[in-house]
């Protein structure tokens, strides 16, 4: 028997691609901004940001060139069969690294910011568990959960915010274009690279949502939703530490969240922090998960996505404490290796994707006139 027919709103939609945007960016991107800007990384983060909607928009193309068809299907129905079942292969391959790279991301924070005694591979398995029973419910109740806990993310987010205010000097934004604007420009590469690059992922569940008309609508909110989030953070760090600082620091948001004091009664409010990221990066995992599990469904064509969990979760628990055994080496793979794949599989196929299917468009009703 097959699985259910899973369906979410474009409500529900909106709010995975939010939560997808900050993900692993929430604790990533801000500290890559301000090493490349300097004072004018929340700047560099509001161009990546307009940059990363224009892909979003391609995505949004390919979804209505072929409404409620996978992404998969587009690949087979513009390069043929076997060149599409080839490239839907190497897509699953990288879901599958992105989702041990965002994991490994949990790992390398919990290891040396809270949990510095335990072993990477015991938070990776904490973490995998309830994942892999999420995905095996269906992304309908991914979506749901989503929605559940949305509103204490943005408390969190809104009372983070509203303490760390008081604690910025104005003085610390100064020398505004102080590096011009080359190294503003190519300062937003970050957070074009994560999260708007990996944002192809989503394609592959924008299928599920009920009305198709507003697929494209939710995508783009979402998108500049999390954006914001990020420019956010990182001009809040800028403001309240400085450049000098931060620049200094690993995780310089999980920092600034220290410096909240209330009446000198509530202190060290770094759980604010952690508790965003890990909301946020619990469904950025669960998302790709969900599509490798069911981009190898698809390719396999079977009828029902539970029986791959297990496997499929088995290899990403080793592959992301193998792949990516520490921070250190996580940062070299990622600067020499993972941008050129990101690039390559969030861009250059799904662009020639594109526009192969306008050009077979056009010549097909050509031949119709």
């Amino acid at each position: 028997m097959g699985a259910p027919v899973q369906k979410i709103s474009p409500g529900q939609f909106r709010l995975l691609v939010m939560l997808f945007s900050v993900g692993s960016s929430i604790l990533l991107i801000p500290p890559a901004l301000i090493s490349a800007s300097k004072e004018d990384g929340w700047i560099s983060g509001a161009i990546g940001v307009s940059v990363g909607v224009l892909i979003i928009l391609l995505y949004i193309g390919l979804i209505k060139s072929h409404p409620g068809k996978s992404y998969f299907f587009m690949l087979e129905k513009t390069f043929g069969k076997w060149i599409g079942k080839a490239i839907s292969f190497l897509y699953i391959l990288f879901i599958i690294l992105l989702t041990c790279e965002v994991l490994s991301n949990l790992g390398d924070f919990m290891t040396t910011q809270i949990m510095v005694e335990t072993p990477k591979i015991y938070i990776h398995l904490l973490f995998l568990i309830p994942i892999m029973y999420g995905v095996g419910q269906g992304i309908e109740v991914l979506a749901r959960t989503a929605q559940a806990i949305y509103p204490t993310f943005i408390l969190l987010l809104f009372f983070l915010i509203v303490f760390l205010i008081p604690e910025g000097q104005l003085e610390n934004l100064e020398p505004v274009f102080g590096e011009g604007m080359k190294s503003i420009i190519s300062g937003a590469f970050p957070i074009l690279t994560v999260p708007y690059l990996e944002m192809f992922v989503l394609i592959l569940i924008s299928t599920y949502v009920t009305d198709k008309n507003k697929v494209g609508k939710s995508f783009i909110i979402g998108g500049i939703m999390g954006g914001a989030i990020l420019i956010l953070i990182t001009f809040l760090i800028i403001l309240v530490l400085g450049y000098s600082f931060s620049s200094l620091l690993e995780y310089p948001t999980y920092v600034l969240a220290k410096k909240i004091n209330i009446a000198d009664f509530l202190q060290r409010l770094e759980i604010i922090a952690a508790a965003l990221w890990i909301i946020s990066l619990f469904f950025k995992v669960s998302i790709c998960f969900y599509s490798s599990v069911e981009g190898v469904r698809e390719w396999m064509n079977l009828t029902n996505h539970r029986a791959l969990i297990f496997p499929l979760g088995i290899c990403v628990l080793y592959f992301s404490i193998s792949v990516f055994p520490d921070s250190a080496y996580f940062a070299m793979i990622v600067n020499d290796v993972v941008f050129s794949y990101t690039l390559l599989f969030g861009m250059v196929i799904p662009l020639a994707c594109f526009i192969v299917i306008r050009l077979k468009n056009k010549f097909s009703s050509k031949g119709t006139l």
